[in-house]
């Protein structure tokens, strides 16, 4: 009975998806990438045997799951690696990475799909990231007797997994995982304390993605022409609510240089960043290092795929959007290289903020008052600014390892 409403609800959300399609370009994406989807991984893999099937939500999620990944194609360079995304987001950035064999959307999750998808592919071992909770994938990898996995799980107290509502999930945690890889205590505790016996804590295998980062050779004529060598403050992911809690703050100090890399990178916050700016303002795509316009310009706003991670390095503290809408984006990123890190109000999904704030490497903004008082102090405070980019430095280097762990978790057996 269960399977049968599900099943409903997953048609029913088909079919909103392609009316919403007619006029939202994302969603647009999301059904057109399933047209033909199953002939077509059929015809990619169906003569393929013992795959390892990667499954992820998004981009973000992508990266936390990244790690594992590259060291799965390092260890078995024979293996045949599937990857699955189930929003645009994730595919669109990601349909040509080349750790992996072959790159996919996710099949709708419904009985005749999922059949489907599992007789084509025949995964050796399923391996799912964060909250990727898919009822009929779940079930009836558990019914094949398919090793499955989660990893980089968290779950709070107040998860609505724990509402007398989630008993579905709950019952996914306690029945169709060989191992729920966790991320903190309070996380185990609570999937223990429901009858989930297979969670384990071990951590973030992102600390190793950001740390050999850091570790890489790396510059960007661009920025460097823009910084004239001096360190700046970057504003990245940043979403409503947050560009212009910094652009105040930057009309106040013109002799300063703010980076900007918004999370969504189409035209409109980028165009809302530079009409904004008080102090002059370039794009990183209409411009080159032979623009004289460069150094002049107060604010650059980086517009392309791919740089956030590695160009922290250039600043000397950072402020990350995602706190006003409660999805904060990846702080242990600047943090790696001694950044402090701000956010907005809605930060305690992000374990490592949380543990960053309790430090003094990280601080928290209801408004842009708050955020130019932590600013000035860390502009005049040399002080305070050392104490915070050590402890944030520290707390990444301390926390490496999990991707060794997960590994072991999977393959070991």
């Amino acid at each position: 009975m269960v399977r049968f409403f599900y099943n409903i609800v997953m048609q029913v959300a088909m079919f909103a998806a392609r009316i919403v399609a007619l006029w939202n370009p994302k969603v647009k994406l999301f059904v057109d990438g399933r047209k033909g989807l199953l002939d077509r991984i059929e015809q990619a893999c169906g003569k393929e045997k013992d795959i390892i099937w990667f499954h992820t939500s998004s981009y973000g999620d992508f990266e936390e799951g990244r790690p594992i990944i590259d060291e799965t194609r390092k260890r078995y360079p024979d293996a045949k690696i599937l990857l699955t995304f189930f929003s645009p987001a994730g595919y669109e950035m990601r349909k040509t990475y080349k750790s992996v064999d072959w790159v996919f959307y996710l099949p709708m999750d419904n009985s005749r799909n999922v059949r489907r998808f599992l007789d084509i592919v025949r995964p050796k071992k399923a391996i799912f990231t964060l909250g990727e909770y898919w009822y009929n994938y779940l079930t009836q990898l558990r019914e094949r007797k398919i090793d499955t996995y989660v990893m980089s799980v968290r779950i709070l107290p107040s998860s609505p997994y724990l509402k007398w509502y989630g008993f579905l999930h709950r019952a996914l945690f306690k029945t169709c995982y060989k191992r729920i890889i966790v991320k903190d205590a309070v996380t185990e505790e609570i999937l223990h304390g429901i009858g989930a016996s297979a969670a384990v804590k071990v951590g973030d295998a992102r600390f190793d993605r950001v740390l050999d980062i850091a570790n890489e050779p790396w510059t960007d004529p661009i920025v460097e022409k823009w910084a004239c060598g001096k360190k700046v403050f970057i504003a990245g992911s940043t979403c409503e609510g947050d560009d212009d809690i910094v652009l105040a703050t930057a009309a106040k100090h013109p002799e300063m240089k703010f980076l900007f890399i918004p999370h969504e990178l189409f035209p409109e916050p980028v165009l809302h960043i530079k009409a904004e700016a008080k102090h002059g303002c370039v794009i990183y795509t209409e411009t080159n290092p032979d623009d004289a316009a460069l150094e002049s310009a107060q604010i650059l706003v980086i517009n392309k795929v791919g740089l956030l991670a590695r160009v922290y390095r250039y600043g000397f503290a950072s402020y990350i959007g995602g706190g006003f809408i409660n999805m904060p984006h990846s702080v242990i990123e600047p943090a790696v290289y001694g950044l402090p890190v701000g956010m907005g109000p809605q930060y305690q999904r992000d374990l490592h903020f949380v543990d960053l704030m309790e430090m003094g490497a990280g601080a928290s903004f209801k408004n842009a008052a708050e955020f130019e008082t932590w600013y000035d102090r860390l502009v005049s405070d040399s002080a305070f600014l050392e104490d915070a980019s050590r402890k944030a430095a520290a707390y990444c280097a301390e926390n490496k390892g999990a991707t060794d762990t997960i590994m072991n978790l999977i393959f070991g057996d």
